[in-house]
């Protein structure tokens, strides 16, 4: 049996090393349709000798980085700038003819590279196929 993606549920995460009043992320699995966009982004498919191969480029670990939490994250709790919380701002663009709701670049670009790294993790192993569902 194969377990759908929980579109629209999201989950508290903390960054493993803030521990005094932490800040709380609300995370989110990517949709199937922003995924393969984000993939996308990994390669492309090429026709040598009538056939059609995968060609990977080189992977821009931070560009994807930002990619995944632009879409994946859906707020956030204590996340203070000048003791005031931060606005969590959204905008809509485009995939593949449908329309997404995603973080702001203005939010975005608050976020220590740091904890973009660390959400971006999470955020992609959301709606990974575990070992235990591989094996069925």
């Amino acid at each position: 049996m194969i377990d759908p993606i929980c579109i629209g549920q999201t989950k508290e995460y903390t960054l493993k090393n803030d521990k005094n009043n932490p800040t709380i992320w609300l995370i989110g699995p990517l949709d199937s349709i922003t995924k393969a966009k984000i993939l996308a982004s990994f390669g492309k498919v090429e026709i040598k000798d009538g056939k059609p191969i995968y060609v990977q480029r080189d992977i821009d670990f931070t560009q994807n980085n930002f990619f995944i939490v632009k879409y994946g994250l859906k707020g956030f709790k204590n996340f203070l700038l000048d003791g005031k919380e931060v606005e969590f701002k959204t905008k809509k663009e485009k995939i593949f003819d449908r329309e997404t709701e995603m973080m702001s670049d203005e939010t975005l670009s608050q976020i220590p590279l740091f904890a973009i790294n660390e959400l971006a993790s999470e955020i992609w192993g959301e709606n990974q196929v575990s070992e235990e569902l591989e094996k069925n």
